[in-house]
This record gives C-alpha cells, sequence and structure tokens, in this order.
C-alpha cells in the first residue's frame, strides 16, 4: 500500500497580496472537502505577496497540516505560470482551481464530481459564481471577438453600461449545459483533462488565460459545462474596468490579443463555434438534461 494514497481532490489556490480574503478561500475548501468525504490536498502559491500572506499560510499549515501545500514565488508571475507550479506539483484525481477570493459557498461537491466521473467527455466544469450582494455573475461567455471588445470600451471609458455581444442572453442558466467559456475563479476538471489538454500557456500572464484554456479543451474534445448547482462566492474587484489604462488592463489587452492571433480569428467566432465546439455540445446538452432529470 502507498505511504501517500493519491488524494481524492487538489484545490489549486494563487493569492498576491489577499491576505485578507485568503482565509474564507481555504477554510471553504477544507470544509467542502470534509462534508463530501474526500480526501485533499490545498496547494497554494504565493505570487510574492508584501502583506502577511506567508505568516498567514504559516497559521493554516499548522492546522491542516500535511494538507497544505505552499510555493513561495519572489514575485508576481501572474496567472498562468504560478498555477502550472501549482497544477504540477498536485496529485489529486479531480482538480478544483480557486481564485484566493473564491468562497465554496454549496460544500457538498459529490454531485459536480460525479457529473466529471458519469461524462468523460466533460473537461472542465464552472459553477455559479455569486458577488457579494447576491447576484450571479456573468461568468460562462461565448469566445470574445475583437468587435467585441472594442464595442466595450466607450461604455468603459466614459464609465456607463458596457455592450456585451460576448455574453448569453438569459443567463443565468437553470439547467446544467455545455458553454464555450467559463472564468477560472473557479473550475472543476479531471487529472484526465489536464493531462489531455497540457498546462496553460505561460505566455499569457494575467487574462485571457482562462478563455485560452477552454478553447484548448474544446478541441482536445473536452467540453466546457455550466452547472447551477454549486454556488461559489467571489469577492472580485474589477480592475481592468475601474483602471481601463492600469498595466493589469494593458497586459489584458496584449494577452487578447495573442489569444486571437494563436487561434487564428479576429471579428467571427462562427467557424470555431460550427466546427469544433456545436457537434459535442449538441449530443452532450441532451445527455445532460437527462442526467440531471433523472431521480
Amino acid at each position: 500500500m502507498s505511504e501517500h494514497p493519491q488524494p481524492g481532490i487538489s484545490f489549486v489556490v494563487i493569492t498576491y497580496n489577499d491576505a485578507g480574503r485568503l482565509p474564507r478561500c481555504l477554510v471553504s475548501a477544507a470544509l467542502a472537502a470534509s462534508a463530501s468525504g474526500l480526501d485533499h490536498e490545498i496547494l497554494v502559491v504565493d505570487n510574492g505577496s508584501t502583506d502577511h500572506t506567508r505568516p498567514l499560510l504559516e497559521a493554516f499549515g499548522q492546522v491542516l497540516g500535511g494538507r497544505l501545500k505552499t510555493i513561495y514565488l519572489g514575485r508576481n508571475t501572474g496567472t498562468t505560470f504560478s498555477r502550472n507550479r501549482a497544477l504540477e506539483a498536485s496529485r489529486g484525481r479531480m482538480i478544483c482551481v480557486m481564485d484566493s477570493d473564491a468562497e465554496i459557498l454549496d460544500l457538498d461537491l459529490r454531485p459536480v464530481l460525479r457529473l466529471l466521473q458519469d461524462f468523460p467527455e466533460v473537461g472542465i466544469v464552472g459553477p455559479a459564481i455569486i458577488m457579494p450582494d447576491g447576484s450571479t455573475y456573468n461568468s460562462v461567455k461565448r469566445l470574445p471577438t475583437l468587435a467585441d471588445k472594442l464595442l466595450k470600451l466607450p461604455g468603459i471609458l466614459l464609465r456607463r453600461p458596457t455592450i456585451n455581444h460576448d455574453w448569453y442572453p438569459g443567463f443565468p442558466f437553470a439547467h446544467t449545459r455545455c458553454v464555450q467559456t467559463a472564468i477560472s475563479c473557479c473550475w472543476f476538471l479531471t487529472r484526465d483533462t489536464w493531462q489531455r489538454v497540457g498546462p496553460l500557456d505561460e505566455r499569457i500572464f494575467y487574462a485571457p488565460e482562462d478563455v485560452d484554456y477552454c478553447l484548448r479543451a474544446w478541441k482536445a474534445g473536452r467540453a466546457v459545462v455550466f452547472y447551477p448547482h454549486l454556488r461559489v462566492k467571489h469577492h472580485t474587484r474589477h480592475i481592468t474596468h475601474k483602471k481601463p489604462f492600469s498595466a493589469t488592463s494593458l497586459s489584458h489587452l496584449k494577452g487578447l490579443v495573442y489569444y486571437l492571433h494563436k487561434h487564428g480569428y479576429w471579428l467571427s467566432r462562427r467557424r470555431l463555434v460550427e466546427g469544433t465546439i456545436r457537434p459535442l455540445a449538441r449530443v452532450l446538452d441532451l445527455r445532460l438534461a437527462r442526467w440531471e432529470a433523472a431521480p
């Protein structure tokens, strides 16, 4: 028998100067694993924080023992490099990727993990993301185009409502269904998906690394699914909208241009949707509906 059996789930968390919100993330992950009867590990990558993140993690380590594994980086390496280091070190059969400002509200993870087990063609499951005011965030979107982003600029610059052509009409959805992308505030995936799709693209520093990974999952024959019956609170800050010319926002723009060039589309998503996403989604949505309706 192995001295260190494979955990049922690995939680992968990256953080940067977020010691005030990190505890809720870690506590909710540990409680969810316990409530679901899962042996677990929590891997936290600190991106060179200068606040009290390190002593906080040391204190949590005394409570969680060997279940908490920490990786300290000397500087802010963005989202992809840091997540990849934790994903490489993870051992769980299932993986939950979380932002440090995410908090699992519904602690029974067994239904979403059963979904992943029952449907091997499902690569990523995105739960319902709940904002601090109780509203449901538009966490699943269509593949972005350059036109979609340009149409948002006037609203952002004038601090008015933006035109969001990449949003789904009728969201939030009441039922489990395929979606083109889901934000990585919280993802559930199997180790098989991680091995099949590969690491996050480290040429993207901050965003849209999650959009890129979702499209790569679809191209690898793994669907992205929205699961509304698991809620995760996101204590988020809209950095790019508040400061459209900040270094973070400009990094996001650079990442978007790289992403669009990489996947070979700029003004229309139709070719990718019709050729890559819809064939699998059409069949899978019918099966998901029957699975969800089953007693």
